[in-house]
């Protein structure tokens, strides 16, 4: 196992062999060559931008996404595609700012419970329809619909809105709190207080789609056809190898210089193979993987960058799974963990995890809220249960990501630590589809993931990953407490109210242990010299607007500028 180095809202990442972000970079053997491809898109194999008169073309490679259906989005390699195809109405900076973009702008009451949205005249779909203020209020309706509400993560976040719950409980057939005004406005009117309204609504989950596609293809229609507002169309898709998307000519904010992007999706280790790909010219952008910086730093031709991610690593454990079901056996894996002996094993990009809340994300705190590893009261905790050497605990199996050796490695320093408190774990090694499924689906008793931050605020962890309604807490965790804490959070407009109840709220989860928090995480890309135009931000390299990157032009081999850092 290894950490991510970048997902989903929070995020889905798989934790393994750092091929836990979306741009985890690997190139499949019948690949290895460049010629023009069957997409109709030169690849040029050494990397060098087209000339005037061939295609520019993005080349990396990831895990196959699980949905092209941004209100099914729930990990970051769906999330980044998704990304390219549709527009949210708000956009964020860098530094995480609130920024127009499908909406040109906005007025919020005094009171903060109602927004109005101008959309920007001239928004088109790619199927060249006009996006309307209606296109917004049936595409934000559909996200508090079935299976939407319940695999997607944009509904956790907007619950503030008037009339979800009476649409929800289906004494409603509209969301009184959303309506188009006329042609451009949207209103929004929410049924208490929300601080982050505007960063949930740049959440690409909440992008427009047209209701006409899904009502000639039915409701999977967007996964075929997919058509969104954004910069980069959908062109083609081969199924679990790859995606192809153009240019859209009619971007509403400029066409992107780099005519195609090509997501590949290689079986296997990704991340290793995908920076061999990037080492023989086949690919642009590539994160790598954490033992093999140094080789890449000194490779002439690229540049190394370190992305710090608002993430968490951690090893989830389903609560209603015997013997986890029982608070005293989970909190028995947290103290048994050598969390410290893992991160020696492979320490890059890595810092020990002080709770649930990384740095950077309001509440969090330095001081330590994890017990230190403690084997003979984890051995208590155990027998308390009823487990020990005339009655021992039944093997768990453990379900995490395909991995390099050196990840397995550290699989191992956690599977002797919990032996020696009586604890027998099973690696399952899967593919990220398959785990993904089997944590989705409530089937895995533990694994192992990361989690990125879909919006810079403490409700992106802690009510995404604890709160008992929450569509993507997948331990099937539970407290009246942690709910009662998370609700006054939501309630409340006193900040110094919302950081109690947030602390008190991490405190209380750290002590049930539904996970335990391993890491706190950061990426390394490596990239091509002569692409400039990348801009980073805490939510994770799915987030990569990619519209604004370019290419340049080269002298002696080397690019005369490189990407902002």
């Amino acid at each position: 196992m290894d950490t991510p180095a970048s997902p989903r809202s929070g995020r889905l990442v798989a934790l393994g062999a750092v091929l836990l972000l979306l741009l985890a970079v690997a190139l499949p053997a019948v690949l290895r060559t460049p010629p023009a491809s069957r997409d109709g898109v030169a690849a040029r194999g050494d990397g060098a931008p087209a000339t005037d008169t061939e295609p520019r073309s993005f080349r990396f490679y990831q895990e196959y996404p699980n949905t092209l259906d941004p209100a099914r989005s729930a990990d970051s390699y769906s999330a980044g595609i998704i990304a390219q195809v549709y527009s949210p109405l708000v956009g964020l900076t860098s530094d995480l700012e609130p920024t127009p973009q499908a909406a040109e702008s906005w007025i919020i009451s005094r009171d903060g419970r109602r927004y109005v949205f101008e959309i920007r005249p001239g928004v088109r779909f790619h199927n060249g329809r006009e996006v309307t203020a209606a296109d917004f209020v049936y595409s934000l309706t559909r996200l508090f619909q079935e299976p939407f509400r319940s695999e997607g993560l944009a509904a956790t976040y907007l619950d503030a809105i008037a009339g979800v719950p009476e649409f929800v409980a289906g004494k409603a057939d509209t969301i009184s709190g959303i309506r188009a005004l006329d042609r451009y406005r949207l209103e929004i009117s929410l049924r208490r207080p929300y601080e982050s309204l505007l960063h949930a609504l740049a959440l690409d989950q909440t992008s427009a789609v047209p209701k006409e596609v899904l009502e000639r293809y039915g409701p999977g229609g967007l996964e075929s056809h997919p058509v969104g507002t954004g910069p980069y169309r959908f062109v083609r898709r081969e199924p679990e190898r790859s995606i192809t998307l153009a240019a859209s000519d009619d971007y509403f904010m400029g066409r992107p210089a780099i005519d195609s992007l090509i997501f590949f999706a290689p079986p296997g280790d990704v991340s290793e193979a995908g920076a061999n790909a990037l080492l023989d010219g086949h690919a642009t952008l590539s994160i790598l993987p954490s033992h093999r910086i140094e080789e890449f730093r000194a490779r002439p031709g690229l540049v190394v960058l370190r992305w710090q991610d608002l993430s968490l690593s951690f090893i989830g454990m389903n609560a209603t799974k015997p013997p986890l079901d029982d608070v005293r056996v989970r909190r028995a894996v947290a103290l048994a963990i050598d969390r410290e002996g893992m991160l020696r094993v492979r320490p890059e990009g890595k810092t020990m995890a002080l709770g649930v809340l990384p740095p950077g994300i309001p509440g969090y705190s330095p001081a330590g809220k994890i017990p230190e590893r403690d084997v003979a009261t984890a051995r208590a905790l155990l027998a308390a249960a009823g487990y020990g050497p005339s009655h021992p605990l039944p093997p768990i199996t453990y379900w995490t990501s395909i991995s390099s050796a050196k990840g397995r490695l550290v699989d191992s320093v956690m599977v002797r630590s919990l032996a020696e408190a009586g604890i027998t774990l099973k690696p399952r090694y899967e593919s990220w589809m398959v785990l993904d499924h089997a944590i989705t689906q409530r089937k895995a008793a533990m694994f192992g993931l990361a989690w990125i931050a879909d919006i810079p605020d403490p409700e992106s962890f802690l009510r995404s990953l604890a709160y008992s309604k929450s569509s993507t807490n997948y331990f099937e965790y539970a407290s009246a407490r942690v709910d009662s804490l998370l609700e006054c959070a939501r309630g409340t407009r006193d900040s110094a109210v919302r950081a109690a109840c947030y602390r008190d709220a991490e405190i209380q989860t750290v002590h049930d242990a539904p996970f335990v928090p391993l890491y706190y995480t950061a990426s390394f890309i490596g990239m091509r010299d002569n692409v400039a135009g990348l801009e980073m931000n805490p939510l994770g390299i799915s987030t990569l607007a990619m519209e604004k990157l370019h290419f340049i032009e080269t002298t002696d081999g080397h690019a005369t500028r490189h990407a902002a850092r």
